[in-house]
């Protein structure tokens, strides 16, 4: 009997990723050894490419497919020559690249959620023709897995509870064991630790306190994980941590850092993706878990213990409305601390929530109540433990600017005269347009006052004026990375992204510089600028959508009203060319491509396009 050909489209985040993995081996044992294709953003491909039930991946660049059209129909066409069977698309909030994937593949049948969260509403009313099969989840307040195993359900599956999974090759085995032996380090006394929350929101400041009394008294050395943004808040915290500790941020693929968590004797951090790492290799785990979509995506497994300081803003979906987010900045390190000693000391049938209490929680008028969480979390699902303590640092809240700067090598508000001098001698030869000079005194300042963020600010803004902008976004990355805060460097950084039509990643460094200053007006203006961008890609992709399913007058329609607003968009004019070629009209289509390729004779969709006509094709 010929294998069945799936498609399998997530192109969410890793921790997303993880979890969804383990629905990969019933998928694959009920379609009779199925030949699965995943699909996914290249930075992850590594965890579907260990697997074994994965025959083929496609990793992709999300932006690119968003904003390039000829990417984007290249992955398409790749995919509609695989022919497909069935294909599968299980996230759990809408996305409308996914969607795209899974209907232009063509896949005899196709199936996703019905009730995926953030699908508009006019959305929603076509994919009913359009999918085989819309299936539905029960709560969105309920775990992913048991999502999951709804999901696995709707296509005939019955299968046990599940678990964030992960496949780790022997090489990177060996990497680890290498690593350990190398550095002398033993199970026992290794913790891992994920401090940086990717998020303003999500950023716990003190691991440090928390963990300091047991680390000396365990000896444990650290070892810490995350990407390169995370190396410069990882490091204060392993700082004040105070002992044998090695900074791995940036500096391991995520297969290495499965391997290397897997050989820890616990792991503590921040509600991440690596937090799910931790329960995919099967270690104790902590995890500081503030109140955003709270129960969603933790805790599901029986050696995590969750911290919590529960609050009656939970389940905001991370927009929150006050100055930070107290449901995670004002979690007492007493309750941390109290959590990683149970979890160290015992092992437990069920998740753990470690429940900061009211009486540990000073009201505030303009602040949020104590709340206990029985509507996310019942005793029937977790063991709740709330934990009484002395405080070991005096109780109430901090300011934004204490937040802001608690990590922070300087923070520029007391600089010294030399400085001072500097910034104001490098400004005027700027202006002058001595920039060279500029730029040569400016790193002869840093050298000698090395850490001031001012200095390393305004030497990231001439390397982009001297078109440098791969240093500049390194100078600019190096800031934050000691200050997550410093909005300064988070706006030149969305600035670079926008010059390079990184226009996600300037979206999400933008948003966030907006959690910390929500006045601030470039980086207002900027987003601005983006969302009428990518409103534009999204009326293209509507569109193109349209052309696939050969509805030839909706889509000439709407690509007319794009014009109407963008004359002489080239994507637009394009696939406008494509509607008038499937519909014999070659002399109309060739005028289009005319008018593109006079605009751009680079373009190379329009030159193929141009080409196939004339060739009769």
């Amino acid at each position: 009997m010929e294998r069945k050909k799936i498609l399998w489209v997530r192109l969410d985040a890793i921790g997303d990723n993880l979890l969804a993995a383990s629905m990969l081996p019933y998928v694959y044992e009920k379609f009779g050894n199925a030949a699965i294709t995943a699909v996914c953003q290249e930075h992850i491909a590594e965890l579907y490419r260990a697997s074994p039930f994965v025959e083929r991946v496609v990793g992709v660049d999300k932006m690119a497919m968003f904003l390039d059209t000829k990417y984007r129909n290249g992955i398409l066409l790749d995919l509609r020559s695989r022919g497909f069977d069935l294909a599968l698309d299980s996230t759990c909030s809408w996305e409308q690249l996914a969607d795209f994937l899974v209907v232009g593949s063509l896949a005899k049948e196709k199936v996703a959620f019905r009730n995926s969260a953030a699908i508009p509403k006019n959305v929603k009313s076509k994919r009913d023709g359009i999918f085989t099969a819309l299936l539905e989840f029960s709560s969105i307040y309920e775990p992913e897995v048991e999502k999951y195993r709804e999901f696995l359900a709707g296509i005939g599956i019955n299968s046990p509870k599940l678990n964030a999974t992960v496949w780790i090759p022997d090489k990177d085995e060996a990497f680890a064991a290498n690593f350990f032996e190398e550095n002398g380090l033993q199970r026992e006394k290794t913790m891992a630790l994920f401090a940086f929350g990717r998020s303003h929101l999500r950023t716990y400041a003190s691991y440090g306190i928390a963990l300091k009394d047991i680390c000396a008294e365990n000896e444990f050395s650290v070892l810490a994980f995350g990407d390169a943004s995370a190396y410069g808040f990882n490091q204060n915290c392993i700082n004040e941590i105070g002992t044998r500790s090695i900074n791995l941020s940036g500096k391991t693929t995520l297969l290495q850092t499965a391997a290397l968590m897997k050989k820890c004797r616990i792991a503590v951090g921040a509600e991440t993706g690596l937090a799910h790492m931790a329960c995919a290799v099967n270690i104790p785990n902590v995890v500081v878990l503030g109140g955003g979509h709270y129960g969603r995506f933790m805790p599901y497994m029986p050696k995590t213990s969750v911290v919590a300081l529960p609050l009656d803003c939970y389940w905001c979906d991370w927009i929150c409305k006050y100055e930070y987010s107290h449901c995670v900045v004002n979690i007492a390190p007493e309750v941390v601390e109290a959590a990683v000693r149970e979890t160290l000391r015992t092992e437990n049938a069920r998740p753990r929530l470690f429940l900061q209490p009211a009486s540990r929680w000073e009201v505030n008028r303009a602040g949020p109540l104590w709340r206990a969480p029985n509507k996310f979390t019942t005793p029937d699902v977790v063991d709740i433990i709330p934990v009484e303590f002395e405080p070991k640092q005096p109780a109430g809240w901090i300011s934004r600017r204490e937040l802001e700067s608690k990590f922070a090598i300087h923070d520029d508000s007391e600089m010294p005269q030399p400085v001072v001098q500097a910034l104001k001698t490098a400004g005027g030869l700027r202006t002058a347009g001595e920039s060279g000079n500029a730029l040569e005194l400016l790193e002869d300042a840093i050298r000698k006052n090395p850490g001031f963020p001012a200095l390393l600010n305004m030497k990231g803004e001439l390397l982009v004026e001297d078109g440098r902008l791969e240093e500049a976004r390194a100078v600019f990355f190096g800031i934050i990375t000691s200050i997550p805060f410093h909005t300064d460097a988070m706006n030149n950084i969305a600035v670079l992204d926008i010059i390079q039509k990184r226009y996600g990643s300037a979206v999400g460094v933008l948003k966030r510089l907006l959690e910390v200053e929500p006045e601030n007006k470039v980086a207002l203006s900027n987003l601005r600028f983006i969302e009428n961008e990518l409103s534009l890609r999204n009326e293209l992709l509507d569109a193109e959508q349209l052309i696939m399913n050969d509805q030839r007058d909706d889509a000439r329609r709407a690509l007319s009203a794009i014009l109407m607003n963008h004359p002489g968009n080239e994507d637009a004019i394009t696939d406008l060319a494509v509607v008038e070629a499937r519909e014999g009209r070659s002399d109309e289509a060739l005028r289009l491509l005319q008018q593109v390729l006079a605009g751009n004779p680079r373009n190379e969709f329009a030159s193929e396009l141009l080409e196939k006509i004339l060739m009769g094709e």
